[in-house]
């Protein structure tokens, strides 16, 4: 798509109204655009029409216009089932888990979040899967199915990652941790808690992580611990937070009271609802009426009874069960005699049991059936593959006779392949125990006869004579030392390198690198004898031709193959030249003997490159 952005856009066409949706400012403003390449985008196949309808879900969000968002989800919905898209199918339900957040329909926000999430595990995205599963778990908890909130968030942790997504972590354990509260487990929950705030990424939600301990640290009656950690939050809250700074002071101030009944804290009380009541905190205000309910229980029941009401009310608007139960019983302890309130906490208690009752069913309810779904696909599948097994044995038997016919032609391959490689390896020994015979019989006969020569003609021929003579000895000496006996065993690498420094003459500078890395003993005895071989056929081509000033050997190990790379920075020479002069052709048929290749790389003036790959 940006292809098509880069290349200049026709003023009418989708892609233009896209790109100036992009680079608008205003939401609406992005919504009108969109609009507009919508309408422009004729061919529903383009790649851009599953992305508008995505932007416009967010959009629209953003302006809390749910109902369009919703619609767009479905458009976007449907138009990946139909495409096949298993990734965009996935995102379309993860978009209407989020609006149903927004909405406060937990169950809803569960069923999408349980179907994105079923999708990302079909295309191997268990990050995404794991998100959604963390998803899931806070639709549990909010609707008090603990248990099940508690199996969700464990299931988000198997495969998020530790490093990648650690404010996801961060959250699960926090999940849990309210799990294990709800449900007395506080040692537990303690240790969730601690985990929230070691992967916390930013002070706002550790600031809240150590407000939960706080408040487990009142839930079991330790306000010394908890006044502790209330204090140290309040000091860090940054001083334009007023919703922190209201619930930090509260939980402050009722521990307070909590440990010490006759200490007076109305006003801390009674600064943190004002808070909360400047920035519309509905959540916060429901603590801040409990809290100064209970404050006055004892002490004005009036204004207890006035804050317990003020309690339900905000529950009501909140359209929060557990908050209008609670604060009924509150109403029914302060005022027993008063029974008006008694059908209202009667009625909305079991409206509040059957909710959570139906929720947890419906989460059940979806879990089983999709594992249900799974049994069925997997029975089907059963019965498929038991037809298929009925299907092959009719096959088997015409089968049987291909595969003894193939067996024996891949057994005649194998000893044909087997003997030509016995052939290869017998011909390599045989080449080195010829060099090997020859280079002792030149240091053993000719070299010794030449210098019993220049000893008996040293007293009467010139002395020019008995130089050339002495020319001649060393020259059969070389011979004999470059093709003595190789060591293949464990002294091969330090004969090789011997080798290599004592041909390179002085006034050239040879580099040997990377030979310590390679598996040395685990390449067999032909190999080996080729390689000295080969290695020493270069330095004596480069001693005698290249005029170089510089060599370098750099030996390497890559998918199974030891490569082997020479450079100098000599005259070079063509490639032609080097494949039929200079004694190199002998070195092909050499590396070709063990299955090896060899790669030339010179031109006149600029060096010679060469590159040797031998498996292993």
């Amino acid at each position: 798509m940006q292809d098509k952005l880069d290349m200049g856009i026709e003023n009418d066409s989708a892609y233009y109204f896209f790109e100036r949706a992009i680079n608008e400012e205003k939401i609406s403003a992005k919504i009108q655009n969109l609009n507009q390449s919508l309408s422009k985008l004729h061919n529903k196949k383009d790649s851009l029409y599953p992305l508008l309808l995505d932007y416009k879900i967010y959009y629209h969000n953003r302006l809390e216009e749910f109902d369009s968002a919703l619609f767009f989800a479905d458009s976007l919905e449907r138009l990946a089932t139909f495409r096949k898209d298993t990734n965009w199918i996935a995102l379309a339900f993860y978009r209407k888990a989020v609006i149903h957040r927004y909405l406060d329909n937990q169950e809803a926000v569960f069923k999408n979040a349980f179907e994105s999430r079923k999708h990302y595990l079909q295309i191997g995205d268990s990050t995404k899967a794991a998100r959604r599963s963390l998803e899931m778990a806070i639709a549990q908890s909010r609707m008090q199915d603990y248990t099940g909130s508690q199996e969700s968030a464990i299931e988000a942790l198997r495969y998020l990652n530790r490093e990648k997504d650690r404010q996801y972590l961060s959250s699960a354990h926090n999940i849990i941790a309210i799990a294990y509260r709800n449900q007395g487990f506080y040692n537990d929950a303690l240790n969730e808690y601690k985990n929230a705030l070691r992967y916390s990424k930013n002070l706002e939600d550790s600031l809240i992580y150590q407000n939960n301990i706080g408040l487990v640290y009142q839930d079991q009656k330790k306000y010394k611990k908890a006044i502790s950690i209330f204090q140290k939050i309040y000091s860090e809250v940054p001083q334009d937070d007023y919703r922190s700074r209201a619930r930090n002071l509260d939980n402050l101030a009722f521990t307070k009271w909590l440990r010490n009944k006759h200490l007076d804290v109305s006003l801390e009380l009674q600064q943190a609802l004002q808070w909360r009541k400047a920035y519309n905190d509905k959540s916060g205000l429901t603590t801040s009426y409990f809290h100064l309910s209970e404050f006055y229980k004892n002490r004005n029941k009036i204004k207890a009874i006035d804050y317990a009401k003020n309690w339900l009310e905000t529950g009501e608007t909140n359209t929060s069960l557990h908050s209008q139960v609670d604060a009924l019983k509150q109403l029914l302890a302060l005022s027993p005699s008063d029974t008006s309130y008694v059908s209202a906490y009667i009625h909305l208690s079991d409206s509040l049991k059957k909710t959570n009752l139906r929720a947890k069913n419906t989460f059940a309810k979806i879990k089983f059936d999709e594992e249900r779904k799974q049994q069925e696909i997997s029975s089907l599948k059963a019965s498929a593959a038991l037809q298929t097994i009925e299907n092959q044995k009719i096959k088997t038997r015409n089968y049987i006779l291909m595969f003894v016919a193939m067996l024996t032609i891949a057994l005649a391959i194998f000893i044909f392949y087997y003997n030509r490689q016995k052939h290869k390896k017998e011909k390599i020994i045989e080449i080195y125990n010829t060099e090997t015979r020859i280079s002792k019989k030149i240091h053993d006969e000719l070299a010794n006869d030449i210098y019993n020569i220049m000893s008996g003609l040293e007293a009467v021929v010139p002395t020019k004579i008995i130089d050339k003579l002495e020319s001649i000895y060393s020259r059969t000496r070389d011979i004999s030392r470059e093709n003595s006996k190789i060591d293949t065993g464990s002294g091969y690498l330090k004969q090789l390198v011997a080798l290599l420094s004592n041909i390179c003459p002085a006034n050239i500078r040879l580099i040997i690198s990377g030979e310590n890395n390679i598996p040395w003993s685990t390449i067999n005895r032909e190999k080996k004898l080729v390689i000295y071989r080969v290695l020493q056929e270069f330095m004596v081509n480069m001693k005698k031709h290249s005029k170089a000033s510089l060599v370098a050997l750099v030996f390497n190990e890559e998918n199974r193959y030891l490569k082997i790379h020479y450079s100098d920075n000599g005259i070079g020479t063509a490639k032609e030249a080097i494949k039929n002069g200079n004694g190199l052709q002998n070195v092909e048929n050499r590396i070709f003997s063990i299955n090896g290749t060899l790669t030339f790389e010179t031109e006149k003036g600029k060096g010679l490159k060469i590159l040797i790959a031998i498996p292993l």
